[in-house]
């Protein structure tokens, strides 16, 4: 599988009127599975972990995404 066809968890397709910070920490847990593809999303998952932890980040983990649809990782990355 191409890295841009890589399946993803589609934390946008469940409920778009969740959290904000919790969408964006789910959204740094898929960004780190896919940094195998693409060095790039190094930069954005710290990015993710920043604006939800603020100065903190660094001792904190991601969220947990649980099962559910899933999406192209090359989706999830316009979605973003």
């Amino acid at each position: 599988v191409s890295c841009n066809k890589m399946n993803v968890m589609n934390i946008f397709a469940d409920d778009k009127r969740g959290n904000n910070m919790e969408v964006l920490c789910k959204a740094a847990t898929i960004a780190r599975e896919g940094q195998s593809c693409h060095r790039y999303l190094e930069g954005i998952y710290h990015n993710l972990l920043s604006l939800v932890w603020g100065t903190r980040a660094g001792h904190k983990k991601p969220c947990p995404v649980a099962a559910g649809s899933t999406t192209s990782l090359k989706n999830f990355l316009k979605e973003l």
